[in-house]
């Protein structure tokens, strides 16, 4: 076990207990540092051990009421089993309401860390070689940050692996929101860097989440992430209570977004201002214009059009209005009512 990552609480007694995960640091301020990262535990009996995860970029709000309601209002009668939560991983980011920490490191692209780095890095290391072999599943709640805004969603990654697949199918629908997307790997991202990555290599049940975004948490997009967790925590018992489908909730059936193809991304041609022709949830026709780019500087110059690649619903639209070229402006893919509809690989 590392010696400078250690936790406050004891994670195996019965009952509710809050703490600190303390990570020795030093800084200019003070040369003997310690940084503190809030967490709370809930064990009651024997059953599952669930870890819910907020906060990993700073400007993603959503997760983190979600994980703080769970943390202040949960009853521990409700428990059967252990759930650990962590309402906000990357503090330094969220306080100053930026998606990368103070340094520019990616919370989401170290792992699994490094015992001796920076605080970052021994965080990273202390969830990757203490916390997550201990869990049976993990909640990684994310949003669309300032730059992006999605339809509140649960997504997954497709695997080729068709057992781990259909597992993941059936946790990340748990969470009753109405869509879901299935990505690719991370263009232009190392997968073995990223927290869900290195969950999923470790065999551990996995549900992430894109509930909103452009910076801000709407009561709607807030009150989706609380319902979505508690449903899932149902559907992996660890507390009691059957999981409820969104049928049986009334509600409409989900849509399912595909978005493996490359034709899903679509960039900023050029620098200026976006302007969103289309939102999400809209279906758009190849070829349609969804979006503008004016240059701001240059009153006689026509707004550059970005076009759809393909036919398909959008299911990530532009949040912060400056872009520059290369900036992903939206991202759409056809949606279909089951993933047994998809195709193997898509076109």
């Amino acid at each position: 076990m590392s010696t400078t990552v250690s936790c406050s609480i004891d994670l195996e007694s019965e009952g509710k207990s809050t703490g600190y995960l303390t990570i020795g640091d030093s800084t200019n301020h003070s040369g003997w540092a310690t940084y503190m990262v809030p967490i709370i535990k809930y064990k009651n009996g024997a059953g599952p051990t669930v870890l819910v995860l907020a906060g990993n970029h700073g400007d993603e709000y959503e997760g983190q009421f979600a994980a703080r309601d769970l943390a202040n209002n949960l009853d521990i009668n409700e428990v059967t089993g252990r759930i650990i939560i962590i309402p906000c991983l990357s503090q330094p980011a969220a306080k100053a309401g930026t998606r990368l920490w103070p340094d520019g490191t990616n919370f989401n692209r170290i792992f699994p860390g490094n015992e001796n780095g920076a605080v970052h890095g021994k965080l990273a290391y202390y969830l990757s070689s203490e916390l997550f072999p201990q869990v049976d599943a993990v909640f990684e709640l994310h949003s669309g940050g300032r730059g992006h805004h999605f339809i509140p969603c649960s997504h997954m990654v497709w695997s080729a692996d068709v057992n781990q697949r259909k597992k993941m199918i059936n946790s990340m629908t748990s969470y009753n929101t109405s869509h879901h997307m299935i990505f690719p790997e991370q263009p232009g991202t190392d997968p073995t860097t990223l927290l869900p990555g290195l969950v999923e290599r470790l065999g551990k049940e996995l549900i992430t989440t894109e509930l909103g975004g452009s910076g801000v948490a709407t009561f709607e997009s807030t009150t989706v992430a609380k319902d979505g967790l508690r449903n899932g925590l149902r559907y992996f018992k660890v507390i009691k209570g059957a999981a409820k489908t969104r049928q049986e909730l009334g509600l409409s059936a989900p849509l399912i977004l595909d978005l493996r193809g490359s034709r899903s991304y679509h960039s900023a041609t050029r620098a200026g201002l976006y302007e969103n022709v289309k939102g999400c949830g809209d279906a758009v026709t190849e070829g349609e214009v969804i979006g503008l780019i004016h240059d701001m500087d240059h009153p006689d110059t026509p707004a550059t059009e970005i076009k759809a690649k393909q036919s398909g619903v959008i299911g990530v639209m532009r949040g912060f209005p400056r872009v520059g070229v290369g900036d992903v402006v939206a991202v759409l893919g056809p949606a279909y009512a089951s993933t047994d509809e998809f195709p193997e690989n898509p076109s």
